[in-house]
């Protein structure tokens, strides 16, 4: 049996290539960070420069995922909203909780020097 060497030509993009590349991408944008950074990711794992990355992405598949690249786009914001709303109620259970410790610390402040005075009174009467 003979095997024949397919020459891959490097401008050559197979479609396990492209739906890599969308991968990439759609990920890197989701997660906050830019297509730049997806472009750097992907060229490192497909073995091509950023540059035939970001031109592949751009001349060819930009325009069939534009929908989820605006979906992607709106998820960081989604879980930033998300995460600032649970900081803001976490802060106000915090205040709540260090308001109600304030509290009865003052209490069992005024309680302490009460128990004081009445000891030190009490040991007046014992010395006399």
């Amino acid at each position: 049996m003979i095997e024949i060497e397919v020459k891959k030509r490097k401008d050559q993009w197979l479609a396990v290539d492209d739906t890599r590349l969308v991968e990439i991408i759609l990920m890197a944008v989701r997660e906050g960070r830019s297509q730049l950074a997806g472009f750097e990711e992907a060229a490192e794992e497909l073995g091509r420069t950023k540059q035939a990355c970001g031109f592949r992405w751009n001349k060819t598949l930009r325009a069939q995922y534009e929908a989820e690249l605006e979906d992607a786009k709106t998820r960081p914001k989604q879980m930033m909203r998300s995460h600032l709303k649970q900081a803001l109620m976490s802060f106000d259970q915090l205040s709540e909780a260090y308001q109600s410790l304030k509290k009865s610390h003052e209490t069992l402040r005024h309680e302490h020097d009460e128990l004081v005075k009445w000891l030190e009174q009490g040991l007046e009467k014992v010395r006399q």
